[in-house]
C-alpha cells in the first residue's frame, strides 16, 4: 500500500492565513488548458470567435449543472438536500452538460450551427475533466474508489475525505483515460481545415459522448456508487452513461445530414472595419 501522506486539500497558505486548495487550483488549470486548445481550433478553423469568452461562458454552466444534477439525484433517490454551495460536492456529468450549454449559447451568438460547435468544443470535456482528476487525487476529495490489495492501492490520511484503507485511485485512472479519449479525439479525429479532406459533422463530437460513455462504464466498479433497482441495476452513472452512447448515436445520423467539414464560417467585422466602411460611405455621399 501506498500512503499519500502529501495529499491535502489545501496546497498552500498565503500571508493573513489565505488559503489556496488543491482542487480550485486544478479546475482553473483545467480551464487554461481548454482555452489554449480552443483558441488554437478556433484559429485554424478560421472562426470568429474568443476562446477565453466561450470557456468563461462555460463556468456558470459548470456549477449550475453540477449542482442541479446532485439535487435531482438526491430527491430521486429520497435523500437529503445537498450542500448547493460550490466549495464541495460536484457532479462532473452534470457540470459537463451544463457548461456545454452555456458555452453553446455563446457559440450560437457568434453564429455558429449547434453542431459544428459542439464538433470543436466537445472533446474540450474529456481534456478538462482529466486536468481536475488531478485536483481530485491530491485534495483526497473522496472519489477514490473500493478498498484494494493491489501493489498500487493509496490511502489518504490527509485528504479532504481522508482515509486510512488502501483503496483504489480511482481519479488517476480517470485522469488517464480522459486524456487518452482527448488525445485521440485531437489528433486522430480532427477537424478538416479549409481545402482539407472532408468529414461529416457530428463524427467528434459522437465520438466524444459514446467512448466517454464506455470509459464511464468501466470505471464505475472502481468508484463506490451503488446499484439501482430503478435503473435496472445499474449505478446512476452507468444509467447517464448508456444515455451518452444512445446520444452519440442520434449526433453520428444527424450529421449526416448536412454538410460535411471543411465548413466556412460567418466573418464578424471588428470595431476598426466597421468604422473605415462608415467613413468611406461617407466619403463617397
Amino acid at each position: 500500500m501506498l500512503v499519500a501522506s502529501f495529499v491535502n486539500p489545501v496546497l498552500f497558505t498565503l500571508p493573513f492565513g489565505f488559503k489556496v486548495y488543491t482542487y480550485g487550483v486544478f479546475i482553473a488549470a483545467a480551464l487554461f488548458s481548454c482555452v489554449v486548445v480552443v483558441e488554437s481550433e478556433l484559429k485554424r478553423l478560421k472562426v470568429s470567435a474568443d476562446g477565453a469568452m466561450m470557456m468563461l461562458a462555460f463556468i456558470p454552466g459548470f456549477g449550475i449543472g453540477s449542482k442541479v444534477h446532485l439535487l435531482v439525484s438526491a430527491i430521486a433517490a429520497g435523500g437529503a438536500v445537498p450542500n448547493m454551495s460550490l466549495e464541495s460536492g460536484h457532479s462532473f456529468m452534470g457540470s459537463a452538460v451544463g457548461g456545454l450549454l452555456t458555452a453553446a449559447a455563446y457559440g450560437l451568438w457568434c453564429g455558429l450551427r449547434p453542431l459544428p460547435l459542439l464538433d470543436i468544443i466537445a472533446p474540450l470535456v474529456p481534456l478538462g475533466h482529466a486536468v481536475g482528476k488531478i485536483g481530485c487525487f491530491l485534495s483526497g476529495d473522496g472519489c477514490y474508489g473500493p478498498r484494494s490489495d493491489a501493489p498500487w492501492a493509496v490511502s489518504f490520511p490527509n485528504g479532504l475525505m481522508p482515509t486510512k484503507e488502501a483503496v483504489h485511485p480511482t481519479p488517476l485512472y480517470e485522469c488517464t483515460l480522459s486524456m487518452t479519449l482527448f488525445l485521440f479525439l485531437h489528433f486522430f479525429v480532427s477537424l478538416p481545415s479549409e481545402g482539407g479532406p472532408s468529414r461529416n459533422v457530428g463524427v467528434r463530437s459522437a465520438l466524444t459522448l459514446s467512448l466517454y460513455g464506455l470509459e464511464r462504464m468501466a470505471i464505475e466498479p472502481f468508484r463506490r456508487h451503488p446499484p439501482s433497482e430503478y435503473l435496472f441495476g445499474l449505478t446512476e452513472y452507468q444509467f447517464l452513461a448508456v444515455i451518452f452512447i444512445l446520444l452519440g448515436g442520434v449526433l453520428y445520423i444527424l450529421g449526416g445530414t448536412t454538410d460535411p467539414w471543411p465548413l466556412r464560417f460567418p466573418k464578424k467585422e471588428n470595431a476598426e472595419e466597421t468604422e473605415e466602411k462608415t467613413e468611406d460611405e461617407k466619403k463617397e455621399d
